[in-house]
């Protein structure tokens, strides 16, 4: 289960929700710690065409073998969004939730209250064609084995026909190896 934090992450403050193109999302991809975010984000922004959103059909696990670990495909449910279908998860958000989340629903994940506004917000925006970055913090309730981990996930969208939003096109960056965090975190297995 997924609970909000505040705590900063490599420069980007709590539940801040930095747009493209702005100082401090610039700022937080600049850091050398995040490459694997510039990556993913100058790989879709190949795939548009002038400044246009990237068909669904364009984007190729070929192409990105190494970022499929941490890479997340969600349906768009509703026209507008009301709602979204997690259809592709990558092993490594897998392997470090502990649950496998693929054919849920956002809704069956965390509740659209208050608490978790800006999980459904960032979505929505999404959906909207609006691109931001959202820290984040992951704790786990359900066997108390592990305390929290820090991340970062960008949401991209991706259209299949037309103009219309069906798909987001995610990646989280787990921040446990980021070398300003005290503590570390090792997936076993």
């Amino acid at each position: 289960m997924h609970h909000p934090a505040s705590q900063p992450v490599a420069g980007l403050s709590g539940r801040a929700q930095p747009a493209i193109g702005s100082a401090e999302f610039n700022r937080v991809l600049a850091n050398p710690d995040y490459g694997d975010l510039r990556a993913f984000l100058a790989y879709w922004q190949s795939k548009q065409v002038g400044v246009g959103i990237p068909r669904r059909g364009d984007i190729d696990p070929v192409d990105i073998p190494h970022l499929l670990p941490n890479v997340l495909m969600i349906d768009v449910v509703g026209q507008p969004a009301y709602d979204f279908h997690y259809r592709l998860l990558g092993t490594t958000i897998v392997a470090i939730d502990g649950v496998d989340y693929t054919g849920s629903r956002l809704s069956d994940m965390v509740p659209s209250t208050d608490d978790f506004r800006h999980i459904w917000n960032h979505h929505l925006d999404a959906a909207a064609g609006r691109i931001a970055l959202r820290h984040d913090t992951l704790r786990w309730s359900r066997d108390g084995s592990r305390d929290h981990v820090d991340y970062v996930i960008l949401l991209l969208p991706l259209r299949r026909h037309g103009d219309a939003i069906e798909s987001l096109f995610g990646y989280i960056h787990y921040c446990m190896d980021d070398l300003q965090r005290p503590w570390s975190f090792r997936i076993s297995g």
